[in-house]
């Protein structure tokens, strides 16, 4: 159980397009590894819902917006708010598409509040890719993909602690007090050598979680995901609306299912379902004819990402 604890987690806290159902709140999803936390997307009620789902707001390093469409980011100055009147000191990054920073001013200015913490705000013009570390093994990139208005996909990749060739060590000689070293890469040398982290270590197998945000097929979002081990893919309608999802930036769960199958992912989770459908089983059938390892995001519903 305790092995569980260090294993990355996605917690699902919104699923539902442009207005929320009774069971289906708006776009919102939670990443964590080793008490890092990343929040993708923030609509209406996210706070709520992290505080249903039992996750500290403490937890949380970044947010990510995927754009600027009302269901996705009205839910962050709320957000911002609590964390300040629950006396937060450590500072939040935040990214997102150009004009965040005027919405959370005009935000603040005219509901007279003022942050208790820093926010550092990266603002992603059109078109452009961004890329940052958090901690020692988390990595967040963020990439353009094919919506109305400038939209951001996001991936995240873990990495790991690089595994000691013990036997070649042993073979040498080496030192045991030398071992941790060799494993961080730092500079060692042993009668007359120099013990390379390339030569002695084995990288961990990254693992790599990608979110497409809103957007239509799109190329980028094929090769980001590549080989990832979960694809969290909007799937607004179904197939026989395919021409206004298109018209509107959108996706259908076959076009989502055949994403991830150009990308060779290992899951794929559909998302961002249309408050029009009331029942979603029409979205797993239609994507299982192209991908079947497929999913249905759900609230509250986690997935534990795990190593081969």
């Amino acid at each position: 159980m305790r092995l569980m604890k260090t294993l990355p987690k996605i917690v699902v806290l919104g699923t539902s397009a442009a207005t929320p159902k009774p069971k289906r709140h708006l776009s919102s999803y939670y990443f964590e590894h080793e008490g890092i936390g990343i929040l993708l997307d923030a609509g209406e009620g996210t706070q709520y819902q992290l505080m249903r789902a039992g996750i500290r707001f403490s937890k949380i390093k970044v947010v990510v917006i995927s754009h600027l469409h009302g269901d996705h980011v009205l839910g962050l100055p709320g957000l911002i708010e609590t964390m300040s009147m629950g006396s937060r000191r450590e500072e939040l990054q935040i990214i997102a598409p150009k004009g965040i920073r005027e919405l959370l001013e005009c935000s603040f200015k005219y509901t007279y509040f003022k942050p208790s913490f820093p926010i550092y705000i990266f603002e992603i013009e059109e078109n452009e890719e961004f890329e940052m570390s958090i901690g020692n093994y988390v990595r967040v990139k963020v990439f353009p993909v094919n919506h109305i208005v400038p939209s951001i996909g996001t991936k995240i990749t873990v990495g790991g602690k690089r595994k000691v060739m013990k036997e070649k060590l042993e073979e040498m000689g080496v030192p045991k007090r030398l071992w941790a070293k060799i494993q961080n890469c730092e500079d060692v040398h042993f009668r007359g050598q120099r013990l390379s982290c390339d030569e002695f270590t084995i990288p961990p197998k990254e693992l790599k979680i990608v979110y497409s945000g809103d957007t239509a097929p799109c190329t980028r979002i094929i090769n980001e995901s590549e080989n990832a081990d979960v694809l969290i893919h909007e799937a607004t309608f179904t197939k026989e609306l395919k021409d206004e999802a298109n018209e509107r930036g959108h996706s259908t769960a076959m076009d989502a299912a055949i994403v991830a199958s150009k990308a060779k992912v290992k899951m794929l989770v559909l998302t961002h379902f249309s408050a029009r459908y009331e029942n979603l089983g029409k979205f797993l059938d239609e994507a299982k004819q192209f991908f079947e390892n497929t999913y249905l995001a759900s609230e509250f519903m986690k997935i534990i990402v795990k190593r081969d």
